[in-house]
């Protein structure tokens, strides 16, 4: 298993006889004996420069990735309307009330960080190693570009602002600009190494981030490119804790959130946000309440062991970029938005949606019946607990910004306006001499 992105894995397990079998080996060849330790040294850097050892560079890009992905989805579903915070930790305790700042997100920004960073620079050192033009690692490469592109799609969704080793901050929009450079790079190699599966992953993520930048006629030529039934995710696995899935963590071994009060509990039926209902003493349930001793816990599904998977590219979502290209110009098309919206809805066995206004985004906006609406109910679904909420919620200037509508997850609003995206984190304030003080205010909130 040495990559992050996979449609499957499988699990290997070390038997006893193997490790006794071992062991004799290592008897009969005259070393020390079976139970004595050498230490074999640190690994140099120097030693990754090596065609060989490309493979294990790549399998850490993937890893550092995966690491973060989980927990960004965690505080991201917890301060959005994805999941009510029902646990006791210091940032739900915040997040339910629509409270964090930069001081709360050192982890969160710090390992999307060493993601983007793991991944860029080992493309520098793969090109040292093997050339301009990957010589004999073209699906290396492409999975290289692929896992960089989509370290700085995250990184750009979930912060307010980013910042690139030491420089100043930048829009978010200057991390979709980077991941769709890198991106462009992953669809080349990948064609020329003929893997498939690789190149329409890199092309589906290209029309996540010409969605953030606003460029919807590209988006939807790019989502146009991606069948409904793909799906490429991140890898997680019950192995070690760096490799386990922290939603399944916090929501099974933990009450720490609960779909309780959110819009993926108002239909039990939807395979898209499974979830299992802890009240009346199910027991299939350990306790009735989360951590916090108040709030009714609807345990999500979707992630079902410490090994679960999270997509990071689906052909679903593809169908639903297609839908906010035909709303967000400026002559929407809702009828074909709604059959984009359908697509999906038909591909999960779910029945049609209609809908004969457009409606708008906004704070005012997606009212019910509209087709607005649809789309932020079928996001909301589609890529629940996908490190994808906060996203949405900003970029439209979503109502639950303002106060309780339609969801309010259980907790009363106490700011005047929640915050909805992570800021930049004290750590990279406090040691970036390009940031002032004045500029690592949280100014999203009030």
């Amino acid at each position: 298993m040495n990559q992050l992105a996979s449609m499957t894995h499988s699990t290997t397990r070390t038997t006893l006889s193997t490790l006794l079998i071992a062991g004799l080996l290592v008897l009969a060849s005259g070393c020390d004996g079976l139970f004595d330790v050498k230490n074999p040294g640190t690994i140099q850097d120097v030693d990754l420069n090596n065609p060989d050892a490309l493979d294990a560079v790549v399998t850490g890009m993937s890893a550092d990735l995966s690491a973060e992905l989980d927990d960004v989805g965690f505080v991201g579903a917890r301060l959005s309307d994805e999941m009510a915070a029902s646990g006791s930790y210091f940032i739900s305790t915040r997040a339910r009330f629509g409270f964090i700042d930069p001081e709360d997100v050192d982890g969160y920004w710090e390992g999307l960080q060493r993601a983007r960073f793991s991944a860029e620079d080992g493309l520098r050192r793969m090109r040292e190693v093997l050339g301009e033009n990957y010589e004999g690692k073209e699906e290396l490469a492409a999975r290289g570009h692929l896992l960089a592109g989509l370290s700085n799609r995250v990184l750009g969704e979930n912060f307010v602002q980013v910042a690139f080793t030491g420089g100043g901050l930048q829009p978010r929009s200057a991390a979709f600009e980077r991941a769709d450079s890198l991106l462009q790079l992953a669809v080349q190699w990948a064609g020329q190494a003929g893997s498939s599966e690789i190149e329409t992953a890199a092309i589906g993520a290209r029309a996540q981030v010409q969605a953030n930048l606003g460029n919807w006629d590209q988006a939807r030529d790019l989502a146009a490119q991606v069948p409904t039934d793909f799906v490429y995710n991140a890898f997680y696995s019950n192995n070690s804790g760096r490799e386990q899935n922290e939603i399944f963590d916090e929501t099974h071994q933990r009450y720490e959130m609960s779909a309780f009060g959110t819009i993926a509990a108002t239909d039990p039926q939807d395979p898209r946000a499974p979830y299992t209902d802890c009240r009346n003493a199910n027991p299939e349930c350990s306790a009735e309440i989360g951590a916090d001793g108040q709030t009714f816990h609807l345990r999500q599904e979707k992630y079902p062991d410490l090994g679960a998977d999270i997509p990071l590219v689906k052909g679903t979502e593809m169908r639903l970029i297609e839908a906010e290209a035909e709303l967000a110009g400026g002559s929407p098309d809702v009828s074909a938005a709604m059959a984009s919206i359908n697509e999906v809805r038909s591909f999960y066995e779910l029945s049609d949606l209609s809908a004969t206004e457009a409606g708008s985004a906004g704070p005012d906006g997606f009212q019910p019946g509209t087709a607005w609406y649809h789309l932020d109910r079928e996001r909301f679904l589609t890529l629940w607990l996908e490190a994808r909420r906060l996203n949405d919620l900003y970029r439209w200037d979503h109502p639950f910004k303002y106060g309780p509508g339609e969801v309010d997850v259980v907790y009363e609003q106490q700011p005047s306006v929640r915050a909805v995206i992570l800021p930049v984190a004290e750590s990279e304030c406090n040691n970036n001499e390009n940031i002032s003080e004045a500029e690592c205010t949280p100014t999203y909130t009030e």
